[in-house]
Protein backbone atom coordinates (compact mmCIF):
# COMPACT_ATOMS: atom_id res chain seq x y z
CA UNK A 1 0.00 0.00 0.00
CA UNK A 2 1.30 3.92 -0.31
CA UNK A 3 2.23 5.80 2.29
CA UNK A 4 3.12 9.52 3.09
CA UNK A 5 6.59 9.80 3.52
CA UNK A 6 7.88 13.02 5.95
CA UNK A 7 11.20 14.01 5.32
CA UNK A 8 12.67 15.39 7.97
CA UNK A 9 15.00 19.11 7.30
CA UNK A 10 18.50 19.14 9.14
CA UNK A 11 20.35 22.10 10.49
CA UNK A 12 22.76 21.98 6.97
CA UNK A 13 20.18 21.56 4.38
CA UNK A 14 19.06 24.92 4.21
CA UNK A 15 19.41 25.91 0.33
CA UNK A 16 16.39 24.76 -0.47
CA UNK A 17 13.42 26.84 0.02
CA UNK A 18 11.24 25.41 2.84
CA UNK A 19 14.34 25.11 5.07
CA UNK A 20 14.85 28.63 3.93
CA UNK A 21 13.49 31.18 7.18
CA UNK A 22 12.33 34.46 6.18
CA UNK A 23 14.19 37.42 6.83
CA UNK A 24 13.60 40.58 7.37
CA UNK A 25 15.89 43.13 8.03
CA UNK A 26 18.59 41.05 9.03
CA UNK A 27 15.95 39.43 11.20
CA UNK A 28 13.94 36.04 11.25
CA UNK A 29 10.34 36.86 10.81
CA UNK A 30 8.15 34.55 13.35
CA UNK A 31 4.79 33.05 12.66
CA UNK A 32 2.21 35.19 15.02
CA UNK A 33 1.88 33.49 18.26
CA UNK A 34 -2.17 32.89 16.90
CA UNK A 35 -1.39 30.56 14.59
CA UNK A 36 0.17 27.95 17.30
CA UNK A 37 -2.73 25.30 17.01
CA UNK A 38 -1.38 25.10 13.49
CA UNK A 39 0.50 21.76 12.79
CA UNK A 40 4.56 22.74 11.19
CA UNK A 41 4.30 21.08 7.93
CA UNK A 42 7.65 20.05 7.72
CA UNK A 43 8.35 19.16 10.83
CA UNK A 44 5.13 17.82 11.62
CA UNK A 45 3.60 14.27 10.46
CA UNK A 46 -0.34 14.55 9.52
CA UNK A 47 -1.22 12.10 12.13
CA UNK A 48 -5.24 11.54 12.02
CA UNK A 49 -5.42 10.48 15.86
CA UNK A 50 -4.33 13.91 16.53
CA UNK A 51 -5.15 16.24 14.15
CA UNK A 52 -7.94 17.80 12.08
CA UNK A 53 -7.40 19.06 8.36
CA UNK A 54 -7.73 22.65 8.65
CA UNK A 55 -9.03 23.84 4.67
CA UNK A 56 -7.89 27.46 4.48
CA UNK A 57 -10.92 28.79 1.66
CA UNK A 58 -9.54 31.22 -0.66
CA UNK A 59 -12.25 32.52 -2.46
CA UNK A 60 -12.76 31.65 -6.47
CA UNK A 61 -9.66 29.29 -6.05
CA UNK A 62 -11.12 25.68 -5.89
CA UNK A 63 -12.07 25.28 -2.55
CA UNK A 64 -15.58 25.01 -3.15
CA UNK A 65 -14.50 21.82 -5.02
CA UNK A 66 -12.18 20.24 -2.13
CA UNK A 67 -14.64 20.76 0.35
CA UNK A 68 -17.48 19.01 -1.76
CA UNK A 69 -14.69 16.15 -3.17
CA UNK A 70 -14.45 16.02 1.36
CA UNK A 71 -17.96 15.67 2.03
CA UNK A 72 -19.86 14.70 -1.10
CA UNK A 73 -17.33 11.80 -2.50
CA UNK A 74 -15.03 11.15 0.90
CA UNK A 75 -17.83 11.03 3.48
CA UNK A 76 -15.64 13.18 5.70
CA UNK A 77 -17.09 14.78 8.25
CA UNK A 78 -17.28 18.47 7.79
CA UNK A 79 -16.51 21.92 10.20
CA UNK A 80 -17.60 24.68 8.09
CA UNK A 81 -20.34 26.90 6.83
CA UNK A 82 -23.02 24.15 6.24
CA UNK A 83 -24.16 23.97 9.68
CA UNK A 84 -24.75 27.58 9.99
CA UNK A 85 -28.85 26.64 9.88
CA UNK A 86 -28.29 24.35 12.15
CA UNK A 87 -26.32 26.16 14.56
CA UNK A 88 -28.44 26.40 18.63
CA UNK A 89 -27.89 24.37 22.19
CA UNK A 90 -24.80 23.57 23.94
CA UNK A 91 -23.85 20.53 22.50
CA UNK A 92 -22.19 19.35 19.11
CA UNK A 93 -24.44 16.88 16.49
CA UNK A 94 -23.44 15.66 13.45
CA UNK A 95 -26.00 16.70 10.95
CA UNK A 96 -26.89 14.75 7.70
CA UNK A 97 -28.16 16.25 4.81
CA UNK A 98 -27.59 17.08 1.00
CA UNK A 99 -25.75 14.33 0.57
CA UNK A 100 -22.97 14.83 3.39
CA UNK A 101 -22.32 14.78 6.98
CA UNK A 102 -21.71 18.33 8.62
CA UNK A 103 -21.54 19.49 12.39
CA UNK A 104 -23.51 22.18 13.57
CA UNK A 105 -21.47 24.85 13.75
CA UNK A 106 -21.46 27.63 11.58
CA UNK A 107 -17.40 28.45 10.92
CA UNK A 108 -18.02 31.64 7.98
CA UNK A 109 -17.72 34.60 10.89
CA UNK A 110 -15.60 35.42 14.03
CA UNK A 111 -18.31 35.22 15.90
CA UNK A 112 -19.43 31.49 14.68
CA UNK A 113 -16.21 30.31 14.78
CA UNK A 114 -16.03 31.33 18.97
CA UNK A 115 -19.30 29.49 19.73
CA UNK A 116 -17.55 26.29 17.84
CA UNK A 117 -14.59 26.96 20.53
CA UNK A 118 -16.96 27.09 23.32
CA UNK A 119 -18.46 24.10 21.83
CA UNK A 120 -15.02 22.08 21.54
CA UNK A 121 -15.30 21.39 17.99
CA UNK A 122 -11.46 21.60 17.13
CA UNK A 123 -10.64 18.60 19.78
CA UNK A 124 -14.05 16.22 19.11
CA UNK A 125 -13.13 13.31 17.15
CA UNK A 126 -16.15 13.36 15.29
CA UNK A 127 -14.60 16.09 13.21
CA UNK A 128 -12.84 15.24 10.23
CA UNK A 129 -12.52 18.46 8.15
CA UNK A 130 -12.10 22.20 9.34
CA UNK A 131 -12.68 24.98 6.61
CA UNK A 132 -12.60 28.62 6.92
CA UNK A 133 -11.26 31.64 5.37
CA UNK A 134 -10.85 33.02 8.63
CA UNK A 135 -7.13 31.83 9.34
CA UNK A 136 -6.74 33.51 12.76
CA UNK A 137 -10.45 32.76 14.61
CA UNK A 138 -10.22 29.49 12.99
CA UNK A 139 -6.87 28.48 13.72
CA UNK A 140 -8.20 29.41 17.55
CA UNK A 141 -10.08 26.62 17.91
CA UNK A 142 -7.08 24.27 17.91
CA UNK A 143 -4.77 23.61 20.38
CA UNK A 144 -1.06 21.79 21.24
CA UNK A 145 -3.31 17.96 21.32
CA UNK A 146 -5.41 18.79 18.31
CA UNK A 147 -3.54 20.70 15.67
CA UNK A 148 -5.10 21.91 12.44
CA UNK A 149 -3.16 20.75 9.32
CA UNK A 150 -3.45 24.02 6.84
CA UNK A 151 -3.91 22.69 3.53
CA UNK A 152 -5.21 25.63 0.69
CA UNK A 153 -5.43 25.99 -3.03
CA UNK A 154 -4.14 28.90 -4.84
CA UNK A 155 -4.54 30.66 -8.01
CA UNK A 156 -2.97 33.73 -9.86
CA UNK A 157 -4.31 36.67 -8.30
CA UNK A 158 -5.69 38.54 -11.70
CA UNK A 159 -7.28 35.39 -12.61
CA UNK A 160 -8.92 35.30 -8.99
CA UNK A 161 -10.10 38.97 -9.46
CA UNK A 162 -11.35 38.55 -12.36
CA UNK A 163 -13.24 35.18 -11.61
CA UNK A 164 -14.93 36.94 -8.60
CA UNK A 165 -16.25 39.37 -11.11
CA UNK A 166 -18.11 37.02 -13.36
CA UNK A 167 -19.30 35.42 -9.86
CA UNK A 168 -20.44 38.72 -7.98
CA UNK A 169 -22.49 39.96 -11.59
CA UNK A 170 -24.29 36.49 -11.04
CA UNK A 171 -24.80 36.75 -7.95
CA UNK A 172 -28.34 38.15 -6.93
CA UNK A 173 -27.03 40.01 -3.07
CA UNK A 174 -24.77 42.37 -5.13
CA UNK A 175 -27.42 42.75 -8.55
CA UNK A 176 -27.15 46.26 -7.43
CA UNK A 177 -23.49 47.44 -6.36
CA UNK A 178 -22.82 45.55 -9.72
CA UNK A 179 -25.25 46.84 -11.77
CA UNK A 180 -22.96 49.77 -13.20
CA UNK A 181 -20.04 47.36 -13.77
CA UNK A 182 -20.29 45.55 -16.75
CA UNK A 183 -16.41 45.57 -17.30
CA UNK A 184 -13.68 44.32 -15.56
CA UNK A 185 -11.98 47.58 -15.67
CA UNK A 186 -14.61 49.25 -14.43
CA UNK A 187 -15.01 46.56 -11.76
CA UNK A 188 -11.19 47.24 -10.86
CA UNK A 189 -11.55 51.08 -10.29
CA UNK A 190 -15.05 50.28 -8.07
CA UNK A 191 -14.71 49.77 -4.30
CA UNK A 192 -16.03 46.37 -4.59
CA UNK A 193 -12.26 44.86 -5.84
CA UNK A 194 -10.00 43.68 -3.65
CA UNK A 195 -6.98 44.63 -2.26
CA UNK A 196 -4.46 41.56 -1.56
CA UNK A 197 -6.86 39.82 0.08
CA UNK A 198 -4.10 36.24 0.62
CA UNK A 199 -1.39 39.01 2.12
CA UNK A 200 -3.81 40.43 4.38
CA UNK A 201 -5.59 37.23 5.79
CA UNK A 202 -2.56 35.48 6.13
CA UNK A 203 -0.92 38.58 8.14
CA UNK A 204 -4.34 39.45 10.33
CA UNK A 205 -4.44 42.98 8.82
CA UNK A 206 -7.28 43.35 7.17
CA UNK A 207 -7.54 46.83 6.58
CA UNK A 208 -4.82 49.98 6.84
CA UNK A 209 -1.73 49.93 4.63
CA UNK A 210 0.30 47.18 3.69
CA UNK A 211 4.35 46.75 4.50
CA UNK A 212 6.93 44.08 4.19
CA UNK A 213 6.48 42.83 6.98
CA UNK A 214 2.76 41.83 6.42
CA UNK A 215 4.35 40.44 2.94
CA UNK A 216 7.14 38.47 4.75
CA UNK A 217 4.86 37.55 7.78
CA UNK A 218 2.20 35.93 4.99
CA UNK A 219 5.06 34.25 3.17
CA UNK A 220 6.47 32.53 6.82
CA UNK A 221 3.03 31.15 7.50
CA UNK A 222 2.65 29.36 4.14
CA UNK A 223 6.41 28.47 4.74
CA UNK A 224 5.77 26.84 8.21
CA UNK A 225 1.82 26.11 8.12
CA UNK A 226 0.71 25.13 4.68
CA UNK A 227 0.61 22.21 2.32
CA UNK A 228 0.01 24.29 -0.97
CA UNK A 229 -2.04 22.86 -3.85
CA UNK A 230 -2.12 25.06 -7.28
CA UNK A 231 -5.39 25.16 -9.07
CA UNK A 232 -3.10 25.48 -12.59
CA UNK A 233 -1.75 21.84 -11.09
CA UNK A 234 -5.26 20.47 -10.62
CA UNK A 235 -4.00 16.68 -10.98
CA UNK A 236 -0.99 17.32 -8.64
CA UNK A 237 -2.98 19.07 -6.37
CA UNK A 238 -5.54 16.20 -6.05
CA UNK A 239 -2.80 13.64 -5.96
CA UNK A 240 -1.24 15.15 -2.82
CA UNK A 241 -4.69 15.92 -0.66
CA UNK A 242 -6.16 12.10 -1.67
CA UNK A 243 -2.66 10.68 0.22
CA UNK A 244 -4.09 12.82 3.22
CA UNK A 245 -7.83 12.52 2.63
CA UNK A 246 -7.59 8.70 2.39
CA UNK A 247 -6.71 8.12 5.89
CA UNK A 248 -10.01 8.34 6.66
CA UNK A 249 -11.50 8.43 3.63
CA UNK A 250 -14.60 5.46 2.56
CA UNK A 251 -12.71 3.68 -0.25
CA UNK A 252 -15.42 2.73 -3.28
CA UNK A 253 -15.73 3.01 -7.15
CA UNK A 254 -18.48 5.52 -6.21
CA UNK A 255 -16.17 7.61 -4.51
CA UNK A 256 -13.55 8.03 -7.20
CA UNK A 257 -16.25 8.48 -9.96
CA UNK A 258 -17.73 10.96 -7.51
CA UNK A 259 -14.53 12.35 -7.20
CA UNK A 260 -13.03 12.87 -10.77
CA UNK A 261 -16.60 14.28 -11.73
CA UNK A 262 -16.52 17.20 -9.26
CA UNK A 263 -12.66 17.74 -9.64
CA UNK A 264 -12.37 17.68 -13.83
CA UNK A 265 -15.63 17.58 -15.29
CA UNK A 266 -18.02 19.53 -12.78
CA UNK A 267 -16.54 22.12 -10.98
CA UNK A 268 -18.49 23.79 -8.63
CA UNK A 269 -19.11 27.37 -9.04
CA UNK A 270 -17.17 27.85 -11.72
CA UNK A 271 -17.66 30.68 -14.47
CA UNK A 272 -16.77 30.46 -18.38
CA UNK A 273 -15.37 33.91 -19.06
CA UNK A 274 -12.68 35.54 -21.37
CA UNK A 275 -9.63 36.29 -19.84
CA UNK A 276 -7.93 39.69 -19.16
CA UNK A 277 -5.01 40.06 -21.12
CA UNK A 278 -1.73 41.05 -19.65
CA UNK A 279 -0.78 44.89 -20.31
CA UNK A 280 -4.52 46.43 -20.62
CA UNK A 281 -5.77 48.64 -18.45
CA UNK A 282 -7.78 46.35 -16.71
CA UNK A 283 -4.60 43.88 -16.30
CA UNK A 284 -2.23 46.78 -14.84
CA UNK A 285 -4.97 48.12 -12.19
CA UNK A 286 -5.61 44.57 -10.79
CA UNK A 287 -2.09 44.15 -10.30
CA UNK A 288 -1.38 47.32 -8.35
CA UNK A 289 -4.51 45.88 -6.33
CA UNK A 290 -2.78 42.75 -6.03
CA UNK A 291 0.95 43.00 -5.72
CA UNK A 292 1.64 41.64 -2.45
CA UNK A 293 -0.70 38.90 -3.62
CA UNK A 294 1.42 38.49 -6.72
CA UNK A 295 4.28 37.97 -4.87
CA UNK A 296 3.17 35.54 -2.64
CA UNK A 297 1.37 33.43 -5.17
CA UNK A 298 5.17 33.25 -6.47
CA UNK A 299 6.69 32.21 -3.72
CA UNK A 300 3.52 29.73 -3.12
CA UNK A 301 4.56 28.05 -6.55
CA UNK A 302 7.70 27.08 -5.56
CA UNK A 303 6.27 26.08 -1.86
CA UNK A 304 4.57 23.48 -4.06
CA UNK A 305 7.27 21.93 -5.75
CA UNK A 306 9.30 21.67 -2.24
CA UNK A 307 6.65 20.10 -0.73
CA UNK A 308 6.79 17.42 -3.58
CA UNK A 309 9.19 15.42 -1.26
CA UNK A 310 6.40 15.06 1.67
CA UNK A 311 4.55 13.24 -1.07
CA UNK A 312 6.73 10.83 -2.23
CA UNK A 313 5.18 6.91 -2.45
CA UNK A 314 6.65 3.93 -1.25
CA UNK A 315 5.42 0.31 -1.39
CA UNK A 316 5.40 -1.46 2.36
CA UNK A 317 4.56 -4.92 3.77
CA UNK A 318 0.78 -5.20 5.21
Amino acid sequence: RETLLHVQTSETDISNIEDTPVVLFNENIEVPWQLSGLANVFEEPYDPEKNKLYLWTIPRCGSTSIRRIASHCLGLTMASEAGKGDVGGDSLQVVEGNGMKYVNVDMSNPNGIAHAKELGVGGWNKVDMVSSSYLYDGAGIFDPDHKGYMIAMFRHPIERAVSLFYNLKSNKAYAEQMVTLSTVEQYSRSSLVENNWMTRFLSNSLSGELTPEHEAIAKEVLRTKCIIGLLQEKVESMRRLEMLFDVKAEKSQRRYDCQEKLWYWDWPGKNRHEQVLEGSEAWNRLYEQNSFDIRLYEYARELFKAQGKLFQTSVTEE
